[in-house]
């Protein structure tokens, strides 16, 4: 009979040899190791809610009670309505109010419909399997970067313009307006729904895999039903609240963005998180009161927007209720899937565009209006930014790498901890609401006041403080792209290896988590990208002192070099890059040789 480790542990407490039996009452010590065994599992969801969670909630209180007046460093032990009353009057508020909404709605919907016509009328082209093959390489690109490559190639002296200039156009000097910076922020929703058109299609392709797709498709057209009318009536209905909260987390980074409205947004007034990140970063400590309680503003404009979005979506439903009843099978648009495949391919021809543009710039040293290219070349430009990027290199590979590897080895952890026991499961969807809290809140509502926690607690400043706050966004990217993956495991090849084995460890370290090696690396580049792209958790918690290649960009994209620009742009996208194709040659490379694996441990 095989010996267990709990018999074990008993006889190494017990002080007895290895061939002796425990008595009748050791029952209730393997009991009892049993039951600490079982309870071991909810540490790491345990801890997942006190490291994330709490001091979320803890940031957004002190967020609010600056907002309303309190706030002992400036004296102000008494809670008031002044710090509204001064937001109301600052210079510039209302104009930055309406560009936030503007902008944010605009790229929200434009955004959602574009993917679900996508869905909808390029389903089988060929297209749309591209983009879904390379769609976490879109995903990778950092929003800075992606805003500074397009800068480039779309600006009035940009790459396209050039190109085109004099022969097409009969400019001999680029023109005076620009797109860039409009006074309605239409530019900045713009670039908003062309980074967020990838991320949607990515969570409804993840959505798709629960949802019934070919037995639905064959049973319409065996009605008679075009392909986008089975779309429309019958699958994208059952789509659609499955996107809730990717439409929250959009809504939510649309109405905080700074990065990409510093870069393309207007900035005579800029949009309110511009605004409001402005007067945080004022030395006068007077401005953190309104901007507390604009950042109340932000999340209170997010639940307006998203609950805009609700009432929107019921009415979607009721339009397609009707024109389900009318029975109409519709026909085949061949002009409108010739378009949304066109536009597919677009964006991808436009991120290898935006890619070869910055590629083209960073070696670019005389380069005159009329000529298609550079007159001349040089390697100045990066041998300079060389000097300059060790150390945000630096920051940003360590601050990636770890928050991405923890976050992975916690989310596996959690993930499993709900497989194993049942009542993990009765807490699912309570602590998940919660640890999305990170991605439905506006940033500037919480990490206003997790940056006064950490001074008041004088750990402002230090990398583990930035680390921690990469990790309250990667976390729950983790679990969104994971969850699906992990809960939908065979368990039978599980129990089985459980059987064989009688050894959790064992049945997970070679076959379980063997098996999903694949989703894990794909996860582990997802996170690595996040991280890399997060910039103002970068900048609040890091108080300014720890410099990654994000912040660096940003703020070269606000200074006139389109050379340095380039290369700190490229250098921001090339480590996303990098990881993601390293991740997808490591499984193949790891198991391409691998023996049959024996569950005792031999090969």
């Amino acid at each position: 009979m095989r010996v267990t480790a709990v018999d074990a542990l008993g006889r190494r407490l017990f002080n007895k040899p290895p061939g002796h039996k425990l008595p009748p009452n050791s029952q209730a010590f393997r009991g009892l190791v049993s039951s600490v065994g079982r309870q071991l599992w909810l540490v790491p969801s345990l801890l997942l809610a006190l490291l994330l969670i709490v001091p979320v909630l803890a940031g957004l209180l002190w967020t609010i009670l600056p907002a309303f007046g309190y706030f002992p460093a400036l004296g102000r032990t008494q809670l008031s309505w002044q710090p509204w009353l001064d937001l109301w009057q600052a210079p510039g508020v209302w104009p930055a109010l309406q560009v936030s909404l503007l902008s944010t709605a605009l790229s929200s919907l434009l955004a959602l419909f574009w993917a679900l016509l996508l869905l909808a009328y390029a389903w089988q082209s060929r297209a749309l399997r591209w983009l879904r093959f390379s769609l976490a390489s879109v995903l990778s690109v950092p929003h800075a970067a992606f805003a500074i490559g397009l800068l480039l190639l779309l600006a009035p002296s940009g790459w396209l313009v050039r190109l085109l200039s004099p022969w097409l156009t009969g400019w001999q000097l680029p023109p005076t307006w620009s797109w860039v910076g409009d006074p309605w922020g239409l530019s900045l929703a713009w670039v908003l729904s062309l980074k967020e058109i990838p991320f949607l299609l990515f969570m409804a392709f993840s959505a798709l895999s629960r949802l019934p797709l070919d037995a639905s498709l064959r049973l319409g057209r065996s009605l008679g039903y075009s392909d986008a009318r089975i779309w429309w009536l019958i699958l994208l209905p059952q789509l659609l609240p499955m996107l809730r909260l990717p439409m929250l987390a959009v809504i939510a980074y649309g109405i905080a963005v700074v990065d990409l409205a510093i870069i393309v947004g207007p900035s005579t007034p800029p949009s309110l998180a511009v605004l409001l990140d402005r007067w945080l970063l004022h030395p006068d400590l007077h401005w953190r009161l309104p901007a507390s309680s604009g950042a109340l503003l932000l999340l209170l404009l997010s639940i307006l927007l998203f609950s805009g979005w609700l009432m929107l979506e019921k009415a979607l439903r009721a339009v397609w209720l009707c024109q389900a009843m009318r029975g109409n099978r519709g026909s085949e648009s061949w002009l409108a899937r010739r378009l949304l495949a066109a536009s597919a391919w677009g964006l991808l021809v436009l991120t290898l565009a935006i890619l070869l543009v910055m590629l083209v710039w960073s070696f670019a040293q005389r380069w005159p209006f009329e000529a298609a290219l550079p007159v001349s070349w040089t390697q100045r430009h990066w041998q300079t930014a060389a000097h300059y990027l060790a150390q945000p290199l630096w920051h940003s590979l360590l601050l990636a790498g770890l928050s991405a590897f923890i976050g992975l080895v916690w989310v596996v952890l959690c993930l499993e901890a709900e497989q194993q026991h049942g009542w993990a499961r009765a807490w699912r969807r309570p602590l998940l609401a919660l640890l999305f809290l990170p991605l439905i809140l506006p940033q500037m509502s919480f990490l206003f006041g997790v940056q006064w926690l950490l001074v008041l607690l004088d750990w402002d400043g230090q990398l583990l403080a930035v680390l921690w706050g990469h990790l309250l966004f990667v976390v729950p990217y983790l679990l969104l792209t994971l969850s699906g993956p992990y809960r939908h495991f065979d368990q039978r090849l599980y129990q089985q290896a459980l059987l064989l084995s009688g050894s959790k460890a064992r049945a997970l370290l070679w076959v379980k988590w063997p098996l999903l090696a694949r989703p894990f690396c794909y996860v582990l580049a997802i996170a690595f990208a996040v991280s890399i792209a997060q910039f103002l958790s970068t900048r609040y918690l890091g108080a300014g002192r720890i410099a990654t290649l994000t912040t660096e960009a940003v703020a070269m994209a606000s200074g006139g070099d389109r050379r340095a620009m380039a290369v700190y742009g490229l250098w921001q996208w090339a480590l996303p890059a990098l990881v993601y194709g390293l991740m997808l040659f490591l499984p193949w490379w790891c198991f391409r040789h691998r023996p049959l694996m024996q569950l005792d441990g031999r090969s």
